[in-house]
């Protein structure tokens, strides 16, 4: 049976989405953590998709949910598997070709990819309000982020695209999936049919490099953690909101992630950056406005 969100549910799903995008937003410094003490890119991959697989199914049976998989759910599933791939192979391989900052402006321009995608499928052009916000944040990206242009190669703009539809996927898909089963119960199954991909691509193109210090184990773990996290968020979060808002919402990720570098790895952020994250904020909380129910029960 597949679930119709009501207005307080969504409002719920947009919290979620936040929620997530704290998550999801530390992974990025705490791998570089891992990276600085060995770990491969590959190893990374697999390894968090691993544990999470592992955590996931305890969590489902701990807290009871249901372990059965609606067959209706199995083509948006399948799709949501192959977006959280796409973003994981793509976004990782973008950034040994261009700078972390490009890889990241291209990756969200995900949130128009799924804005337009909404307005073609609703036959309902979005609002002039809805549209400046997508384009407000998009603007505080590219100051927060500050990317460098001058380094641009087309594996690493190809690589960044890929991801960027993963997400779209991930977002509209994952969507589908979750409004015909349980979340948490969608999450784990994302998981396990990723990981023999993964686990395959480790051994035949990628190497088993584990971290050779306290602290790359500390990172490697974080990572895992805001990955789970993440993910169990973000799935309870397109089950209950719908994609476009939860895309717009996850704008406040790379933000999150240039604090956690802060407070990780000791770097600073610029009056621009400062500027562009405000812009962000901003136009996040505009656009949620003017997308959200305007009732709630």
């Amino acid at each position: 049976m597949t679930i119709t969100p009501t207005p307080a549910q969504q409002i719920t799903g947009l919290a979620a989405a936040a929620a997530a995008s704290i998550s999801l937003g530390v992974i990025t410094p705490a791998v570089r953590l891992a990276y600085d003490s060995g770990v491969s890119t590959t190893t990374l991959v697999a390894f968090r998709v691993a544990v999470a697989t592992v955590i996931i199914a305890g969590l489902v049976a701990f807290l009871r949910r249901p372990w059965a998989f609606n067959p209706t759910a199995l083509k948006p599933t399948l799709a949501t598997v192959l977006g959280i791939l796409m973003v994981a192979f793509g976004y990782m391989s973008s950034v040994l070709f261009i700078p972390v900052s490009l890889s990241a402006l291209i990756f969200f321009t995900f949130p128009i990819i799924v804005l337009v995608h909404a307005t073609l499928t609703e036959r309902r052009a979005p609002s002039l309000a809805t549209v400046a916000a997508f384009a407000t944040a998009f603007a505080g990206l590219t100051l927060a982020l500050g990317p460098n242009f001058e380094i641009l190669d087309l594996r690493g703009v190809g690589c960044a695209l890929i991801a960027a539809v993963g997400a779209c996927l991930v977002m509209i898909t994952g969507s589908w999936a979750a409004r015909r089963m349980d979340a948490l119960t969608l999450t784990f199954y994302t998981q396990a049919l990723c990981l023999p991909v993964v686990v395959a691509v480790l051994l035949s193109v990628g190497n088993v490099a584990l971290p050779t210090d306290g602290a790359g184990w500390t990172g490697l773990n974080i990572a895992a953690a805001g990955y789970i996290a993440g993910m169990c968020l973000l799935m309870a979060a397109v089950r209950l909101a719908n994609p476009a808002p939860v895309s717009m919402i996850n704008n406040l990720e790379p933000l999150v992630t240039l604090v956690a570098a802060a407070l990780i790895l000791g770097e600073r952020m610029t009056g621009i950056q400062y500027a562009g994250g405000g812009l962000v904020l901003v136009a996040v909380v505009l656009a949620t406005r003017e997308m959200a129910p305007k009732h709630a029960n």
